[in-house]
């Protein structure tokens, strides 16, 4: 007995073999959107015997059986056959699926063959919300600095309207792809590489899958995960230090995940909270600390650098953050640029005053008389030239004042016999010093 069904088996195997029948291959239930269409992945088999009669002529009909209490009843579905029906590939797309869910039969109508493949079925499964992507990896804990890659799948029922897939904006471009899955359905998929900084701590990507429905409408579903992001300590721009004449003040701010450790130094000596030194901390949510040192000027006398020092399990970083000879020396530097500063306004302001007065004087002492002719213009000529060549030479000499100025820009004009113009007359005393001596001598 045993080896008879082993040779009726093997006999089975056999191309043209008379096991052959009638049978349809469709996948499982298949979600879909409502009122979108959905490609239905089919594959069917026949009896040897009507292998003649599978032609051109073969079509595809679909339809929604429904069982009632006045028996079975179907609707035939608007289709688009994708698949060849020669080769037994009767992969169809339905435009439109209805609201509820559906039961689907596959029916094979040829010239001189027709056939209805009830023992196998369609479920399709009407969703009023498409399903949501499949993110992977579903959490994200790395280092800063690391370069990881994600996908985002979702489903795609209808190859004519697949899903259209984006990430959270500013994470790079994205590369897509269909891939076929062991039932024959279809899923899009979006890989996305991506380099983790610690900006990405605690912050949500996402991937969104968009569906078009046969009207125009859309919908959206979304996954998201929360990166978890470690990264060494950082000392922020904004730790300052400020000073009285009684004491120096300085915060230390840092971000780090693990959360850091502040620790303060002075001359590289590690301080903690005493009497003398006060210090404080308080958490800027789980990865930022601010630790607040104050420290009395007459201990910084013999000691000059305060440092700052934020560790944790990935990395140690120190800054310096007061220097008492540098503070005195930027001390001295900003006398200096005062005391320079000062010194060009008052030479400025001298200057303008010189210039004012120079300016007034002129303006009082110009004439207000029109020239008559050329006679006192040479007479004034001959004056000077007069005058310039009497000059003394000798030191000794007694100095002789003359103000041409004032002889040109006098105000009385005497006319001359003929009424061309004016002359000027002036007389200048000269004496010798020395002669002077001797008079008193001879006295």
């Amino acid at each position: 007995m045993a080896a008879a069904l082993i040779l009726l088996f093997a006999v089975c195997l056999l191309p043209g073999s008379l096991c052959r029948e009638f049978k349809v291959i469709l996948p499982p239930p298949i979600e879909v959107l409502n009122g979108s269409c959905v490609t239905v992945p089919c594959s069917f088999d026949i009896e040897e015997k009507h292998d003649e009669e599978l032609d051109h002529t073969c079509t595809a009909q679909w339809f929604i059986i429904k069982e009632t209490v006045f028996g079975r009843q179907s609707t035939q579905m608007e289709r688009k056959l994708l698949g060849n029906l020669t080769n037994k590939d009767c992969t169809t797309t339905l435009n439109k699926t209805p609201s509820d869910d559906a039961t689907y039969e596959f029916r094979l109508e040829c010239h001189s063959l027709k056939y209805s493949f009830t023992k196998q079925n369609l479920t399709i499964v009407a969703k009023a919300d498409p399903p949501r992507p499949t993110l992977s990896p579903s959490t994200l804990e790395v280092r800063a600095g690391a370069s990881v890659t994600l996908s985002c799948s979702a489903p795609a029922p209808c190859l004519s309207l697949p899903p259209h897939i984006t990430w959270t904006s500013g994470l790079g471009d994205s590369q897509e792809t269909m891939k076929e899955l062991e039932d024959k359905t279809q899923v899009k998929t979006s890989v996305l590489n991506v380099t983790i900084s610690r900006l990405h701590h605690k912050k949500e990507i996402s991937c969104t899958a968009a569906y078009s429905k046969g009207n125009g409408d859309t919908a959206s579903a979304v996954s998201t995960l929360t990166a978890v992001v470690s990264f060494p300590p950082q000392i922020l721009h904004s730790s300052i230090c400020t000073t009285t004449p009684s004491e120096v003040t300085c915060s230390c701010e840092t971000e780090g995940n693990p959360l850091p450790t502040v620790y303060w130094y002075l001359d590289g000596t590690h301080l903690s909270h005493s009497d003398t030194f006060t210090i404080s901390t308080e958490a800027h949510g789980d990865t930022g600390l601010k630790s607040i040192i104050t420290v009395c000027q007459s201990d910084m006398k013999h000691r000059s650098i305060l440092v700052c020092n934020s560790s944790n399990s990935l990395a140690s970083i120190s800054r310096r953050l007061y220097n008492s000879h540098e503070q005195q020396g930027h001390v001295q530097t900003t006398l200096t640029v005062i005391t320079v500063l000062v010194g060009l306004l008052l030479v400025i302001c001298a200057l303008l005053v010189i210039i004012g007065i120079r300016t007034k004087a002129a303006h009082c002492s110009s004439p207000k008389r029109q020239s008559t002719g050329g006679t006192s213009s040479a007479a004034l000529s001959h004056f000077e030239s007069s005058t310039e060549a009497n000059e003394l030479n000798n030191t000794e000499e007694e100095a002789v004042h003359t103000n041409i100025i004032q002889i040109r820009q006098a105000d009385v004009l005497l006319p001359t016999s003929g009424g061309d113009g004016a002359v000027i007359y002036s007389t200048v005393m000269v004496k010798s010093k020395r002669k002077k001596q001797q008079q008193q001598q001879q006295q």
